[in-house]
């Protein structure tokens, strides 16, 4: 063995630091010694080899000299042994002692700029070691004199896998429903960690190290393993979506893709941060707790919500809190999900939707009961509160049914059926609403409807007056409904109103014997006509359509020959395809015309377009209107012709007689236009 300069054939004391146990060194061993703790590692690990060398001759002189390395002495002295075995304990001793320091540089070269020419040191030292063990790979056998190979390249991948691990933080740092802040740390921390190797370490390693390759996986190590354990337990709700968040966004976009800027590395490599089935267990946990709460949370609000609706009868409230306070309940879980994944979102959105559903069912129930309530006598002297409460409940549809559409959109084929559900319970209590508002509306302005198209009717516009007077007072609350549910109602009152005005005009009450009063009763049905246009212009009715049936009306009654009232039926009925001819017919009969020639041509042009357009169909309830318009003239008008005929024989026969006093007047209208 060759003695490093300056030392002395003395013996010293020195502590193990493992085993604390006293053992003494040769001056030579300590001085390698002491070349390991002021890290002048390379150099150390040259004297390191020489003794090692050293122990594997003398090892080899022994079993020369005695057939094997544990035969008979053969006159070798016990002390020749003993001194063998002590070289190879301070071998490994000095290794020991070594690989301490060597990954000590390790670790603080990570944070220290500083660190590069120790770390350079390292890397010699473990190409140096790693020659040595193909050296020994290439020679027959074991090597006596130390545990060869020693694989430090190895021991250094373990080495910067334990930096990595005492690095970030540790699982006991986690607190339950604080994952996101714990995860946040997490992140920052492996980000901050392989930002610095980057900067300090990769470049002193050479190229087939893959330094950073090496350290990315064992940070992707050390990560995994914590939340291998935290996944281990059961987690809060906001804790699973803190953790799938993790998985399937935060570390690949937040922490892989911000290190891959500086210094790429492969992904393939990385195996998966937790198993499949921990990741489906935590979806199917997330999912569990939106059912939860769709069955009981929500079950609870709507509880409360139908006791407020009747404690609150008193006050007038046009808008209600259910829909924003079951939609913000459900939201929550419906955007966390989305943002995490797009699998995750559908399955919690269906899930969602499918809760939504029965809870919109059973809200259309409760809203069944409370209007039936009202209807069998609790209104009381509240039928404001009970408007507004109807209007509320309305009001609570459209943002439903946009929450519900939304929820549908993540997956439609598999949303069908709940869609449809949900849909059906919505239309249901818009539809209610709308009926019991009509109604409400109808009774107030009915009476008004039976002083319509009577002789006094003729010069009187106050019945017209009160009620658009009354309908524009009713507005007054109902425009306080939100769309499209408005839309609905004002476009029912419309087609009502004009529907009702109808039913009064072929009531026949009034039969016209001249061409003024043809003109008169034409003025009044365009004049009223516009009116009922510009009412409902103004209360934004949808339906502008219902706005020439009288229009229409007054034209047929105020021309006067046969063609143009032809022409002005053929429009009628193209525009109103559910104008039959008792209709035309009950029209005609207002306008005073008796001659069935000409009626018959006139009714004929319904016969003839319904031939062309294939016969008469059905139409939509949306657009029907003469359908739902009966006609009690015709039998009354016939009568009326009856009558003058009779009239007419009896005057010529009077006149042949003695004239006796004077004849009364013939009978000019119906008897019902008595008032």
């Amino acid at each position: 063995m060759k003695l490093l300069p300056g030392h002395r054939d003395l013996l010293f004391f020195v502590i193990n630091d493992k085993s604390s146990v006293v053992r003494f060194l040769f001056p030579a061993v300590l001085e390698i010694l002491q070349l390991v703790k002021k890290r002048d590692l390379f150099l150390a690990d040259i004297h390191i080899l020489e003794l090692e060398q050293e122990c594997s001759d003398s090892a080899a002189t022994l079993e020369d000299a005695t057939g094997s390395p544990t035969g008979p002495s053969s006159g070798l002295s016990t002390g020749a042994k003993d001194g063998s075995r002590r070289k190879a304990k301070d071998v490994e001793l000095l290794y020991e002692e070594l690989q301490k320091e060597l990954w000590a540089v390790v670790r603080e070269s990570l944070r220290s700029p500083t660190a590069g020419p120790n770390l350079g040191l390292v890397v010699q030292v473990l190409q140096q070691e790693e020659q040595v063990d193909k050296k020994w790979a290439l020679s027959e056998g074991v090597a006596p004199g130390g545990p060869r190979p020693r694989r430090l390249k190895q021991r250094w991948r373990e080495a910067v896998e334990e930096a990595a691990n005492s690095s970030l933080p540790q699982k006991a740092e986690f607190m339950s429903g604080e994952l996101d802040k714990y995860l946040d740390r997490l992140r920052a921390q492996v980000v901050e960690d392989l930002g610095a190797a980057n900067r300090n370490v990769v470049s002193i390693y050479p190229e087939e190290y893959q330094p950073f390759q090496v350290y990315v996986e064992s940070y992707h190590q050390a990560v995994t393993s914590r939340l291998k354990v935290i996944t281990d337990e059961q987690l809060e709700k906001t804790d699973i979506y803190s953790m799938l968040d993790w998985l399937h966004n935060t570390y690949s976009s937040d922490v892989l893709g911000t290190v891959c800027i500086t210094s790429p590395f492969s992904r393939s490599q990385l195996g998966p941060l937790l198993p499949a089935e921990t990741v489906d267990r935590l979806e199917l946990d997330c999912l569990n707790s939106v059912r939860a709460k769709v069955t009981t949370e929500l079950s609870q609000v709507l509880e409360e919500e139908e006791k407020r609706w009747m404690e609150t009868l008193h006050i007038e409230e046009y808008q209600i809190t259910l829909a924003k306070t079951v939609i913000q309940t459900l939201q929550v879980d419906l955007e966390r999900s989305a943002s995490i994944s797009r699998t995750l979102g559908s399955r919690v959105a269906q899930c969602s939707l499918n809760g939504l559903a029965d809870f919109l069912y059973s809200f259309h129930r409760k809203v069944d009961m409370f209007h039936e309530g009202m209807q069998s006598g609790m209104l009381g002297d509240n039928e404001d509160g009970y408007v507004s409460k109807t209007i509320a409940m309305v009001n609570c549809c459209p943002p439903f049914r946009g929450f519900v559409q939304r929820c549908a959109q993540c997956d439609p084929s598999v949303s069908e059926d709940s869609l449809r559900r949900a849909n059906r319970s919505l239309d249901h209590i818009v539809q209610q609403g709308v009926r019991v508002l009509l109604e409400r509306l109808y009774l107030h302005i009915r009476p008004f409807f039976e002083c319509l198209v009577k002789r006094k009717w003729l010069s009187n516009t106050e019945p017209y007056e009160q009620i658009e007077a009354l309908i524009k007072e009713d507005f007054k609350k109902y425009r306080r409904m939100d769309n499209p549910p408005y839309q609905l109602l004002v476009a029912e009152v419309h087609r009502r109103v004009v529907m009702e005005y109808l039913r009064s005009v072929m009531r026949g009450r009034i039969i016209c014997t001249s061409v003024k009063m043809r003109k008169r009763m034409a003025g009044r049905l365009r004049d009223e006509g516009k009116e009922i246009k510009v009412l409902f212009k103004d209360l934004e009715s949808p339906s502008s359509w219902l706005d020439s049936a009288l229009s229409h009306l007054s034209e047929i009654i105020q021309l006067e020959d046969v063609p143009s009232i032809q022409m002005e039926v053929g429009v009628l009925v193209r525009e109103f395809p559910d104008v039959r001819k008792k209709h035309v017919s009950a029209i005609l009969n207002i306008r005073g015309m008796t001659r069935q020639a000409e009626r018959q041509e006139i009714t004929n042009i319904v016969r003839d377009i319904e031939s062309s357009d294939g016969g008469p169909s059905p139409l939509p309830r949306d657009r029907a209107l003469f359908s739902e318009v009966p006609v009690t003239s015709e039998v009354h008008c016939l009568n009326v012709g009856l009558s003058r005929v009779a009239l007419t024989a009896s005057s010529c026969i009077s006149a042949l007689r003695p004239r006796r006093r004077k004849a009364r007047a013939p009978v000019q209208e119906n008897p019902d236009n008595v008032l």
